[in-house]
């Protein structure tokens, strides 16, 4: 039997059919009953567009909603008890930004429920066991949260939407709009604004040749484009639904979007939505089973398509969060309807290819129901439902190319000033803020408006990487500022150096600050060595670090020998023995004998002695018995 459809629908779509008018959609511990022996209740999705606009939808008790974002913001919400699911489901949800994306799904047995909306985040968990859990892991620093500041001027609006869960909302011309969700006892669909400028709540009332609003919904996603407000599929308390509604700003007026090309996504809740450029991107959802598909509504040419997706898709779900920054979509957590998730999947719009992200630190617990934002480089997660209500929060810095990783870290005030624990939010970003608005903690639905100051605590900065040891390389045979010079192999041609640099070596400290003539000399003869080997001694002076090949090791020892530089002398010493073989060791072992390097002499005469059948026969070796006949001696000896 269909859950969406059963008795317990009435009561939001979040509680078993037993429950159902008993329970609320959103207070039933859907993730710790049902998620083990039954499919989770549907989930409702959320969308925002162009702007930042977070979308919520109702779950029942034991529900868990996640959120996500791109672009703009987003949310997600998933209940797995469907009396909870329903009762939520009472009140419809939808959420408008610009970039804004949500995503819902829902199942038999349940909902489930993802809102995803451009630059935020928005989460929801409707369980009563699911409340107060703080991160253990959190360090305790300067906090960001703070309550908004509004009016309270009720003759001049000022007053707030009530408290609701599963609801949308978004960021749209400097406003936060918020529509739907659900109340307690029924799924609403009202329209309300919060105007930044004014700090003031209001209404959003249609004029009087507008059609009809959407009908009261849940588990919708909403999104903000141009200068309208979109809202789609969700649950309406009897079944599924698939219909695309806009509210534009212009005539204030809703009106039905019916495409002119294509095929629209099967009715379904739960999924999740973005915006970019000038399409809509659905993801996933619930349509009678979990789903992975990704479809795209065009609004310049009023057409659906379904996105021939390539590389390695993401397993089907609900209640994730997707949100857009630069050209890619990323997509959040969410349930599988066995099991909460915490995996990251990256898509590529423009090559329409799907990849794994790949991730440093500790990741957040797996979830659902949470909201998802996107400031600056970074995606940030707060709350959602674990199992538990959660009221901690997560910063993902993006890497700068696809070859490096990205990195979590979890971010907590101290113990005072944490918000309350919450699922099935709403959130959006706006003046390097996030502004959470709404949800269920396990107990009450609430219509606090909460903010994260960025500027306050904010760490999507990374330190750059040191460029110290490029810019001392940059310098090596630089003539600027250069206060000496070297003549080497008789070139034409002198390599240019810096006695600060060069006085780190025992041999040139002598040299400059000596009383030999060569102190006073602007260019010093150098006959020992090599061109080549003189400017590796040079950056490993400038930089302690050099490529020591297998070709130069040796004539680089002889180097590190001659101006006495014991470090360089151990790394070629080490970069030989990692070479040796048969051919090369008697060689190897004249060179550390005449340089003094018994370290490495040992260790040569060691293989030398091992390998003495091959290595006697070598050309090597005989050139060693020429060069130094008391050598051979010793090794007959030491046999």
């Amino acid at each position: 039997m269909d859950d969406e459809r059963s008795n317990d629908e009435d009561n939001g779509g979040e509680v078993s059919d037993q429950a159902a008018a008993a329970a609320p959609p959103d207070i039933l511990p859907v993730e710790e009953e049902d998620h083990e022996r039954n499919p989770p209740p549907p989930v409702v999705p959320v969308h925002a567009e162009a702007v930042s606009i977070l979308q919520l939808h109702r779950a029942p008790p034991n529900a868990n909603f996640h959120g996500s974002a791109t672009s703009s913001s987003s949310c997600a919400v998933s209940a797995s008890n469907q009396s909870l699911l329903r009762q939520q489901a009472h009140s419809p949800v939808s959420n408008a930004t610009h970039g804004l994306e949500v995503s819902a799904r829902s199942f038999q047995g349940g909902y489930r429920r993802s809102y995803e909306a451009p630059f935020q985040q928005l989460a929801f968990s409707d369980t009563s066991p699911e409340l107060d859990m703080e991160d253990p892991n959190a360090s305790e620093q300067s906090s960001g949260w703070s309550d908004v500041a509004h009016s309270q001027d009720h003759g001049n609006g000022g007053v707030p939407p009530s408290p609701r869960s599963l609801h949308a909302g978004a960021l749209l011309n400097g406003n936060f709009y918020t529509f739907g969700g659900y109340d307690g006892n029924q799924r609403v669909n009202t329209f309300h604004a919060f105007s930044f400028a004014e700090k003031r709540w209001s209404p959003v009332f249609p004029s009087a040749n507008s059609s009809p609003p959407p009908t009261p919904r849940d588990r919708h996603v909403a999104v903000a484009f141009g200068n309208a407000f979109y809202v789609h599929g969700g649950f309406d308390g009897t079944s599924r639904v698939a219909d695309f509604w806009a509210f534009d700003f212009s005539t204030m007026s809703w009106r039905e979007i019916v495409a002119l090309q294509g095929r629209h996504p099967s009715p379904r809740h739960s999924h999740a939505a973005v915006v970019h450029g000038h399409s809509m991107y659905i993801f996933g959802g619930y349509d009678g089973s979990y789903k992975s598909d990704l479809h795209e509504f065009d609004f310049t040419t009023s057409r659906w398509n379904a996105v021939p997706a390539v590389g390695r898709r993401p397993r089907a779900r609900y209640r994730a969060t997707c949100v857009v920054h630069k050209n890619s979509m990323i997509l959040y957590g969410g349930h599988d309807g066995t099991r909460h998730l915490s995996d990251t999947h990256v898509f590529d719009i423009d090559t329409k290819t799907w990849a794994i992200l790949l991730t440093e630190g500790a990741p957040p617990v797996p979830r659902d129901s949470h909201v998802s934002v996107i400031h600056m480089n970074s995606m940030y997660v707060f709350g959602g439902s674990t199992g538990s209500a959660m009221n901690d929060l997560h910063e993902l810095q993006l890497p700068s190319s696809s070859s490096m990783s990205a990195k979590w870290r979890s971010i907590n005030a101290s113990h005072a000033e944490q918000p309350r624990h919450r699922f099935c939010h709403v959130a959006v970003v706006h003046s390097d803020a996030m502004f959470v608005f709404g949800g269920y903690d396990g107990s009450d639905r609430l219509n606090d408006f909460i903010r994260f100051d960025f500027t306050v605590y904010d760490l999507s900065f990374e330190v750059p990487q040191s460029t110290l040891i490029a810019d001392f390389r940059s310098m090596i045979n630089d003539v600027t500022l250069s206060d000496v010079s070297f003549i080497v192999e008789g070139r034409d041609s002198p390599i240019y150096a810096h006695k600060l640099m060069l006085v780190r070596c025992p041999y040139f400290e002598s040299l400059f600050l000596g009383s030999m003539r060569e102190s006073r000399q602007a260019t010093i003869y150098i006959e020992q060595v090599s061109y080549p080997i003189f400017l590796a001694t040079l950056e490993y002076l400038y930089t302690d670090h050099v490529s020591i090949s297998l070709k130069n090791a040796m004539e680089l020892f002889e180097a590190a020998d001659l101006f006495c530089i014991p470090r360089l002398k151990t790394m070629c010493e080490k970069r030989m023995l990692q070479s040796i073989t048969v051919e090369n060791a008697a060689g190897i072992f004249l060179a550390a004998d005449m340089h003094s390097a018994s370290a490495l002499r040992q260790k040569v005469k060691k293989f030398i002695l091992s390998n003495f059948e091959e290595v006697s026969k070598s050309s090597c070796f005989e050139e060693m018995g020429r060069s130094n006949i008391e050598l051979v001696f010793e090794l007959l000896q030491s046999r």
